[in-house]
């Protein structure tokens, strides 16, 4: 048989519902040229009936208990076989039934990591988010490339490791700053949309925000210990991030082209003074 070009890879756990919409939206799309591996958690609802009702070729799943999202995905990459992946989770849906069809031929340009649009389903209505054509330092560190419209080269994974299981939240987050923004990786910006997100999941709860905030300044004190090392280090999360606002002053910057120049040449201007004490 021959090797799909995309794996779809579904994480699930006791949302049976939230599965049979995943995998309905899969199962109708008229292109059948993927793999999808579904990997639940040992649920105990009627997951495992939906995933068995289903019989759409290339499809595998796997039902055993895990330690969390980013085991569960890490599962899934070391079972997929093709050359891109992306993570669709138990309630995210595949925008229309054309999605595989349309975005398979931006995947013979060989790019490390394809953005497309994502519409979140949230409580007051649709909501249209599109990535940038060209990535920037406060995008990537203020803002998260949407996971469940991305597609990733499978050998990044092989080149950089896969989910840190340390993060529970933000670890998605962690690997696109890694590959993007420290080692230069090729990205795409999709034209097309790819998928609708249920905002019901961990990381878009309220409660979670604080945590999500933690995790992500453990993240930068690993990826730049030189330059982000104590407390009064407030470029990005004392200064420019207060408690709730989820990075507004970044996401404003990112939304204006005024403030984005000025947070170029404070970037400029601070990788300048480094430059100069490091020679020192």
């Amino acid at each position: 048989m021959k090797t799909a070009l995309l794996s779809i890879i579904t994480i699930n756990y006791n949302d049976a519902i939230g599965l049979k919409k995943t995998m309905d939206s899969i199962a109708n799309q008229t292109c059948k040229d993927f793999e999808h591996i579904v990997i639940d958690g040992n649920s105990n609802d009627t997951s495992l009936g939906v995933i068995k009702a289903f019989s759409y070729n290339n499809l595998q799943y796997k039902s055993e208990a895990d330690s969390g999202i980013y085991n569960a995905m890490n599962k899934g990459i070391e079972m997929v076989t093709g050359d891109y992946i992306l993570f669709l989770n138990s309630g995210d849906v595949l925008e229309n039934e054309n999605v595989v069809t349309s975005v398979i031929p931006y995947l013979e340009k060989d790019y490390a990591v394809l953005a497309g649009a994502i519409i979140f389903n949230e409580a007051t209505g649709m909501r249209l988010r599109e990535h940038p054509e060209h990535l920037s330092f406060s995008y990537l560190v203020g803002n998260a490339i949407s996971h469940p419209s991305t597609f990733i080269k499978r050998s990044l994974f092989t080149k950089y490791g896969n989910y840190d299981e340390t993060f529970k939240i933000v670890s998605d987050w962690a690997f696109f700053l890694k590959v993007l923004g420290l080692n230069n990786e090729t990205y795409f910006k999709l034209p097309e949309t790819i998928t609708i997100f249920d905002t019901t999941g961990i990381s878009s709860r309220e409660e979670n925000f604080e945590a999500a905030y933690k995790e992500r300044r453990k993240v930068l004190e690993s990826f730049f210990p030189r330059v982000f090392n104590n407390e009064d280090d407030t470029y990005v999360f004392n200064k420019f991030i207060s408690k709730n606002r989820r990075f507004k002053y970044l996401k404003t910057i990112d939304t204006s082209p005024f403030f984005r120049k000025i947070a170029t040449l404070q970037l400029g201007v601070s990788a300048w003074l480094i430059n100069l004490f490091n020679r020192k």
